[in-house]
């Protein structure tokens, strides 16, 4: 059984809007060795009642985002490092590529901080450049 946590993810892709979008959440953390695992529902947009369920699976040096549900992706963060996956929506399927240039993970017992800068690209679009912050910290019950 894991423990209850906040999360707090915090994004900006620049060549959008330049908007920082920031979800803050409750979920569950454990670990399974050698990995952390964090999961939480998410809504698609303020408005919509549909979501997707998150996981997170995290160690010191890598980091995959798992999304299932009206939004299904894979997006696997190691710095340095290319990842070719397939971002599935209602409108339709788009390739993603994503390429992690800074990659920096903080665990500690009462939960852990999570930083990415990476360039992504959607189809045959010109990547855009986004940092990715993830805050999570246990509940006292």
């Amino acid at each position: 059984m894991g423990k209850q946590v906040q999360i707090q993810v915090k994004g900006i892709q620049t060549g959008t809007t330049g908007e920082e979008i920031t979800t803050t959440t409750r979920g569950t953390m454990l670990y399974k060795e050698p990995y952390y695992y964090v999961s939480y529902e998410e809504k698609i947009d303020k408005e919509s009642e549909q979501s997707s369920k998150t996981v997170l699976r995290f160690s010191e040096r890598e980091l995959r985002v798992t999304r299932k549900g009206e939004v299904e992706s894979t997006l696997e963060f190691l710095e340095g490092s290319a990842h070719n996956s397939l971002y599935m929506t209602g409108m339709g399927n788009f390739e993603v590529a994503l390429f992690t240039d800074r990659l920096s993970i903080d665990c500690h017992e009462r939960g852990a901080h999570l930083e990415a800068d990476y360039r992504i690209g959607l189809n045959s679009m010109p990547p855009a450049s986004g940092k990715l912050s993830i805050h999570i910290e246990a509940l006292e019950i």
